[in-house]
């Protein structure tokens, strides 16, 4: 097994990245005081609807689903604990991995990538990254230092992409957090780095994120979020909102849009504020989510590129295609961001059990 820690204090030498700001950005306003509700027959171009078979090995919790994957004839759920593989029809094929500390085992699921060109998914656990073949065996693994936190990655164009932090550090400035994106191959050896910011902090607090949509794709273009807020209690005006969406291009990030939220989502008097979980697009939309501080919802936004309108949501999206009471919250395939996905349990008055949450994957329009 190779130590990952060796290749990540080398490469943050070289910080081979930085924000480079290059003309003006799209600007997009958010008004955090609507809530009109998009039907998805707005965005969408076709839908593909999947019920997963329940079996006692292929119970689906929906709270934890950190990931779905659509490749080939599989349909890939991966939770927190575990890996589901069913086929397009819906009919359990075998579970992936199991917890444990010994070779191959995992002691839970942060992050899922799939490599589609060798069928292959990179799990993070806590103290290592995983490579399983979708036949469920270990092809590799290599462990994680301790003090790094690999948050979120993503498999693009014959690499690993992951984005690390560290927390607890201290030089003669102060304490800060560190963020990097890493390259990887398939052997699990670092090839390069991409330095992302570090974060001084002084009596304050740093909120971190529900959601890890960070490391996203399309058309060839690998588009960076990482959704952070400093959030200093003795001086609000220090609060940094980070609120623009990268594309990397060269190992370096291009600035590709901004949201514009009134006062940047921060009061005057720091009680306030908001933090964006995460930023994505499509050919044609613009995706956010974001939470408020005095409540405990999650807000959803949605920005059509072609007619200029924005949506923000309260409680998500409404189903009219396929009729579901509830609004419902989609997040995107990290494999192509023009599709996307959500779930939804429907139980019937003959149910005996709650059955899997039937899965539904949409394409968007162009």
């Amino acid at each position: 097994m190779k130590k990952i820690y060796y290749f990540l204090v080398m490469l943050f030498l070289l910080f081979s990245c930085r924000e480079t700001k290059q003309g003006d950005l799209l600007e997009i306003p958010i008004d955090i005081g609507q809530n009109i509700s998009l039907h998805i027959s707005e965005i969408l171009d076709e839908m593909i609807v999947i019920e997963p078979e329940l079996t006692d090995k292929s119970l689906v919790n929906p709270d934890r689903i950190k990931r779905i994957f659509l490749f080939g004839d599989y349909l890939i759920i991966a939770e927190r604990e575990k890996i589901h593989v069913f086929d397009k029809e819906g009919k359990f094929v075998r579970s992936i991995g199991s917890r444990g500390q010994g070779p191959g085992e995992h002691t839970g699921i942060k992050s899922v990538a799939l490599d589609e060109k060798n069928g292959c998914l990179y799990v993070i656990s806590s103290s290592k990254i995983i490579c399983y073949d979708l036949e469920g065996k270990c092809v590799k693994e290599s462990t994680i230092e301790d003090g790094w936190s690999l948050t979120d990655m993503n498999f693009i164009a014959d690499e690993l992409l992951f984005v690390a932090e560290q927390y607890g550090r201290k030089d003669d400035k102060g304490n800060f957090k560190r963020t990097a994106l890493y390259h990887m191959n398939r052997d699990l050896q670092i090839t390069d780095s991409c330095f992302i910011r570090d974060v001084y902090f002084e009596r304050t607090g740093l909120y971190n994120h529900p959601f890890e949509d960070f490391i996203l794709y399309r058309d060839s273009t690998v588009y960076l979020y990482c959704s952070d807020i400093y959030f200093d209690q003795q001086n609000p005006a220090e609060t940094v909102l980070r609120d623009t969406l990268n594309r990397l291009e060269n190992n370096r990030l291009i600035p590709e849009l901004k949201l514009k939220i009134k006062n940047d989502g921060i009061d005057g008097g720091g009680s306030k504020f908001i933090q964006l979980f995460s930023i994505y697009r499509s050919d044609r939309f613009v995706f956010a989510v974001y939470g408020i501080s005095t409540n405990s919802l999650f807000y959803r936004f949605c920005y059509d590129v072609i007619t200029g309108e924005g949506y923000n949501m309260q409680d998500g999206y409404t189903d009219d295609v396929n009729h579901i009471e509830k609004r419902v919250s989609i997040r995107p395939l990290t494999t192509n961001t023009e599709w996307f996905y959500y779930w939804y349990t429907h139980i019937k008055p003959t149910d005996k059990e709650e059955p899997n949450p039937t899965i539904y994957i949409g394409k968007l329009k162009k």
